[in-house]
């Protein structure tokens, strides 16, 4: 059971380290393309991914706690990298 947990957070980690890169990429586009529509589109989608996947990962046995955390760990990163694109865009 203890090794069935790791791999669950493994995959947990991968997944978030994935989401925050769409988002990056979106974000990217977004500067680069000056396109509100399909800015809007894409982070619309970027939502619907990331409720779903904390759907998901409640459905796992993952307690709320952890998928909190995780939450913010998330959009911590997300801020960093984007502030940090923006930044270097210049």
């Amino acid at each position: 059971m203890d090794k069935f947990r790791n791999r669950l957070y493994l995959n947990m980690f991968f997944g978030t380290i994935g989401i925050v890169l769409i988002g990056v990429g979106a974000l990217k586009y977004q500067v680069v393309m000056d396109d509100f529509e399909g800015y809007i589109i894409a982070y619309t989608g970027f939502l619907f991914t990331t409720g779903y996947i904390n759907y998901l990962e409640k459905k796992a046995g993952i307690s709320n706690k952890i998928i909190w955390i995780k939450a913010g760990i998330s959009i911590a990163l997300f801020l960093i990298i984007s502030f940090t694109l923006h930044i270097l865009s210049f």
